[in-house]
């Protein structure tokens, strides 16, 4: 899949009177560039064909107008690049309120509900990104770049409190796929000559769908464990609730956002929902007691060979699209084709000869 090689921007918006003056002075079109992972979806056309699947999955919104790969919010001047939020740049400045809630509401929404019928029950998912030739130091970047940790993973051996419910064990952030198929993209790549290095020049954003996709997937997982054992929760809508809140990853939901602050920082609930609530707690409470009496669900799961593989690979963008004084010129369809198929041979060899015999 490729998330930031998308170039269009909704007509309606372009239309709006605060963004209609950026259209028309080149400033919207600017900004579609410089954010753009050109060629990016060449790569992942050449990995599908290789791999004689029928098409990728694509964002074609440019993350000029919306960062899917972000948690919603609008940006701070002066952010670093992985602490930015899904809003920014010229757009996000030149909306309103009411348009940045409508913006999130419009696209990033829809984008998120396909993405989790996308990565719902997958084994592998890869997502191709391409970055910058040089650091902003001026060193030359390596060709490619394998990302499977959270960036605050790598810095605090642990995620942030409160990012994620404290059911998440925080060892699942630790890496975002098996070692075995990271190694192995990593070794047919570089037995190919192909510069590679692993979580650099920056690991992945916490906001990222890679990171935040491990306690929507281990949530399911648990929940599928629970329900088994307790089948009179099915369709409990106090029990819907609470894995709602557990469900709610990209943090878009604000009644899972009351539930949360409810339970973990003792808020008072919304007025009329106080019964709701404290029953929702004790559903809390099941659950909770339910996984602290079985740490093998975790163990399990960790190591587990169907744990779902999310990886991004960052690739030079002058390795497979061709510049002209720094200007887009097009593809370097050749170095994207054979990116595509090293992956695609990295990945079948991983399905024939890695994965344990079924």
């Amino acid at each position: 899949m490729t998330l930031h090689d998308g170039d269009r921007v909704p007509p309606g918006l372009i239309a709006s009177p605060r963004i209609a003056p950026l259209a028309q002075d080149g400033q919207l079109a600017a900004a579609v560039d410089r954010v753009r992972d050109w060629g990016a979806d060449r790569v992942a056309h050449h990995l599908a064909s290789a791999l004689g699947i029928e098409g990728h999955h694509r964002v074609r919104i440019s993350r000029a107008v919306v960062d899917f790969n972000r948690f919603p919010g609008v940006t701070r001047h002066g952010a670093d690049h992985l602490d930015k939020l899904a809003l920014g740049g010229p757009v996000a400045e030149a909306l309103d309120d009411d348009e940045r809630r409508a913006v999130l509401a419009q696209c990033y929404d829809p984008i998120s509900a396909a993405m989790e019928r996308v990565i719902d029950g997958r084994l592998i998912i890869i997502s191709i990104h391409t970055y910058d030739e040089r650091n902003a130091t001026d060193t030359q970047r390596p060709e490619v770049s394998l990302l499977t940790r959270s960036d605050s993973y790598q810095r605090h051996s642990r995620l942030p409190f409160g990012l994620f419910d404290p059911l998440f064990p925080d060892v699942l952030a630790e890496s975002s796929a098996k070692r075995v198929l990271r190694d192995r993209i990593a070794l047919t790549i570089e037995k190919a000559g192909v510069s590679l290095e692993h979580n650099y020049p920056y690991c992945l954003p916490d906001g990222s769908l890679e990171i935040r996709s491990q306690p929507w997937l281990f949530f399911h997982r648990l929940r599928h464990s629970f329900e088994s054992d307790n089948p009179e929760t099915l369709d409990d809508p106090v029990f819907d609730l609470v894995w709602e809140m557990l469900f709610n990853t990209n943090l878009r939901r604000a009644d899972a956002g009351a539930l949360s602050r409810y339970l973990h920082r003792y808020c008072a609930a919304p007025t009329g929902s106080e019964a709701l609530f404290d029953v929702a707690g004790q559903a809390y409470g099941r659950i909770s007691g339910y996984l602290e009496q079985r740490p093998h669900i975790v163990s399990d799961y960790r190591r587990s060979f169907d744990r779902t593989s999310a990886i991004t690979l960052e690739i030079r963008k002058d390795i497979v699209w061709r510049f002209d004084d720094g200007f887009p010129a097009g593809p370097d369809e050749d170095s994207a084709r054979h990116l595509g198929r090293l992956l695609a041979e990295s990945i079948a060899t991983f399905l024939r000869s890695d994965m344990p015999p079924v």
